[in-house]
């Protein structure tokens, strides 16, 4: 919900050129708190409350480039984040998977749409069926990322 806000309040300032989303220590995110999981049909719903407080539907609205740099983990629901970026940059320790089927959960933001259109229906389905991880090497081949850099 943080991060909703945050790009709720960055729409408004109009000193913002670009964004440059990131996480912080061994993720970029990843995903929900297993412990206490999110309800998966409030999250899909179109509803202007859960719309303020979903971070990829703000994401969407934000009018200037919102780049994602990935940097460890990016994990199911970080996935669908990293997803509403418009593109991504990756650290050579960069790690994607889609975890959802693994939990029982239901990709609710997109990651069924947006995933098989960047790297191939395919590609899409073993990384979702299985929750293999994709390195940041196969991510920059397969077009999931833009560029590959060192990590620190």
């Amino acid at each position: 919900r943080e991060l909703a806000r945050v790009f709720a309040h960055l729409r408004q300032d109009k000193d913002v050129r670009a964004v440059i989303l990131t996480g912080a220590g061994k993720a970029f995110c990843a995903g929900a708190d297993l412990n206490s999981p999110p309800d998966a049909v409030l999250q899909a719903t179109d509803s202007t409350d859960a719309l303020q407080s979903n971070p990829v539907h703000q994401i969407s609205l934000c009018p200037v480039p919102v780049i994602g740099a990935v940097n460890g983990y990016c994990i199911t629901g970080g996935l669908e984040i990293a997803l509403a970026c418009d593109w991504l940059v990756a650290s050579d320790k960069a790690v994607f998977m889609d975890t959802h089927v693994k939990f029982g959960l239901a990709p609710c933001w997109g990651l069924s749409q947006k995933l098989p259109r960047l790297i191939g229906y395919g590609r899409a389905q073993m990384m979702s069926y299985t929750a293999g991880n994709v390195r940041a090497a196969q991510a920059k081949e397969w077009g999931l990322v833009v560029e590959v850099v060192k990590g620190e």
